[in-house]
């Protein structure tokens, strides 16, 4: 069944929300809306591989899989619509992941802004390389955007590598990299690729020759892409060749625009309160842009929000509690908010994991 690896990563959703998000959350998360709520959530609650590893999943899509779980006892409804998993779902995705497990590379939050270009010039430039080897210079490019081509061309003409020696340095590096790749058949990206009198697969028919479900395909070859990104991340100098093609993507995950204004404010020494009358907000919205801040930037010092001796005591309760509720951690620190608690796990939460 072709929705089977979906209903998986949903269901492993579902375990780890532990009942306190609507399936909705779910959505928000694989299609990576940059919303202050589901990029708490995304951390809080350990789900940052998946974000937006599914952006094309639609509402009633999700609906008719939730649906689908529900009529044969995975996961039940409360009265707000929050799903958790039975002991029947537990146990199929126990076994399923066995089956199937999550590529342990993926990392969407990390790398959803850099894979696709990433992949463009890649398989771009292996296609360039493949027909200068061979002398050939009438062919049509598979990729078309207008500044892939003008990166390609910059960086034939600054590449400090001789033509012909570019085809052995990138496969010394890819095959150095993938090499050490170890939950994943690295087929899953060379079908994909075209060179000289050879035509790259589609992603439909490369996962089918691999024998894979297409969803399950697809997060295989996020998968891929992101474990030679962290290899280029971890090894620069290992990796000249590969690093150009990075170099110039978005790396960092940009703020949202609302919490943009209020960093601003933030950072010109405003209170709180007074960032909220400003720009004439809730003092929770502008909690949450607090908490995003936290999140993206590391060196962001939280101490004006909680004393450092607070953030001991919530670490220490998060660290000893089997899960990371909020209301189970203001049990064990009773004298800290809720804000304090989420900025605090924002700020360290899966460092000390």
């Amino acid at each position: 069944m072709e929705s089977s690896y979906l209903k998986i990563v949903i269901l492993y959703c579902i375990k780890e929300l532990q009942g306190q998000r609507t399936i909705y959350s779910i959505l928000h998360l694989l299609n990576g809306k940059k919303s202050s709520q589901t990029i708490q959530d995304a951390h809080l609650f350990q789900l940052t591989r998946f974000f937006k590893t599914f952006g094309q999943l639609t509402r009633s899509e999700l609906e008719q899989l939730a649906a689908e779980m529900e009529n044969i006892n995975w996961i039940s409804q409360d009265e707000n619509g929050h799903f958790t998993l039975s002991v029947k779902g537990g146990r199929y995705l126990q076994s399923a992941l066995l089956e199937y497990p999550i590529p342990s590379s993926l990392n969407g939050w990390k790398y959803h802004t850099s894979t696709g270009v990433f992949w463009e010039r890649l398989s771009l430039l292996v296609q360039v390389i493949s027909h200068l080897n061979y002398n050939h210079a009438k062919y049509l490019p598979i990729q078309r955007k207008r500044n892939v081509l003008s990166w390609l061309k910059d960086f034939l003409k600054t590449s400090g590598a001789d033509r012909n020696e570019l085809g052995i340095l990138l496969n010394k590096e890819l095959q150095h990299c993938l090499g050490s790749l170890s939950d994943i058949n690295p087929a899953v990206l060379t079908l994909r690729l075209t060179g000289y009198n050879h035509i790259g697969l589609t992603d439909v028919q490369a996962a089918k020759q691999l024998g894979l479900g297409q969803d399950y395909y697809h997060h295989q070859f996020l998968g891929v892409l992101h474990y030679i990104l962290e290899c280029i991340k971890h090894s620069p100098s290992r990796y000249p060749l590969l690093g150009k093609l990075v170099s110039g993507s978005e790396d960092s995950v940009p703020l949202t625009f609302s919490t943009k204004k209020t960093y601003s404010l933030l950072n010109e020494d405003f209170g709180l309160d007074e960032i909220a009358r400003i720009r004439n907000l809730k003092r929770s919205t502008i909690e949450d842009h607090v908490v995003e801040v936290a999140l993206n930037e590391s060196s962001f010092d939280i101490t004006p929000y909680v004393a450092n001796d607070r953030q001991k005591l919530i670490l220490k309760a998060a660290n000893s509690s089997e899960s990371r509720q909020l209301k189970q951690i203001r049990q064990l620190v009773p004298e800290a908010d809720y804000f304090e608690i989420r900025l605090v796990l924002a700020k360290f939460g899966e460092e000390e994991r």
